[in-house]
């Protein structure tokens, strides 16, 4: 009975432990601010995740992408799409961007309008 309870004791400490987010691997770690990123980061979220099918100015529509360079989206609906997706290919990023990486990355696709 004592080495049930010491397991049980042992498996809670680790468990607890391994809830403790003080410790991330580098790179892992999201802004905290809801304010927008710089435009450089944005550029740069923006080049790792949207410009193989958006291309770097917005225009290159591959698999099935928006021109964005003519896009009529406000910036709630632009929003809203980085975040959710859509049905046309487009994954949503709500999971993988903080609110200030979308945010910044909606302010520079509002930049690649002509």
């Amino acid at each position: 009975m004592v080495l049930k309870s010491s397991v049980l004791i042992l498996s809670s400490v680790l468990l607890i432990a391994s809830c403790d987010e003080t410790e991330k691997p580098e790179g892992e770690t999201k802004p905290i601010s809801n304010e927008p990123v710089s435009m450089e980061d944005a550029r740069a979220i923006y080049t790792l995740n949207c410009a193989s099918c958006h291309g770097p100015d917005g225009t290159l529509q591959a698999s099935n992408a928006k021109d964005l360079s003519i896009s009529k989206l406000n910036e709630g609906e632009v929003e809203k799409m980085i975040r959710k997706g859509n049905d046309k290919g487009m994954m949503p990023y709500e999971d993988m961007l903080s609110t200030a990486e979308i945010k910044g990355v909606v302010k520079f696709v509002q930049n690649l309008r002509k």
